[in-house]
């Protein structure tokens, strides 16, 4: 019971982060959700935030790079079968 409590509270405590911004697709606030609770984070500044909405962002990011370098990946099976089939 002592080590699910000290997870517990290592996920409410509070870390500061900062999530790019530009002017166009990286504009918007982020909205973060876990098991009912949420929160809006607003780009370009630093914020603190409970560490279990870091960790989702975090695994959202790792996520988005497998799922960039897997398109990659096929991509370039797509453009070297077409050449090989001489599409």
């Amino acid at each position: 019971m002592a080590a699910k409590n000290m997870k517990s509270k290592e996920k409410e405590a509070l870390v500061e982060i900062e999530l790019f911004r530009d002017n166009k697709d990286y504009k918007d606030n982020v909205f973060v959700a876990v098991n009912g609770e949420s929160c809006v984070i607003q780009r370009g500044k630093k914020v603190k935030i409970k560490k279990k909405f870091a960790d989702v962002l975090e695994n959202s990011m790792r996520q988005d790079i497998k799922t960039a370098r897997l398109m990659d990946n096929k991509s370039s099976e797509f453009f070297a079968e077409a050449e090989a089939r001489k599409i």
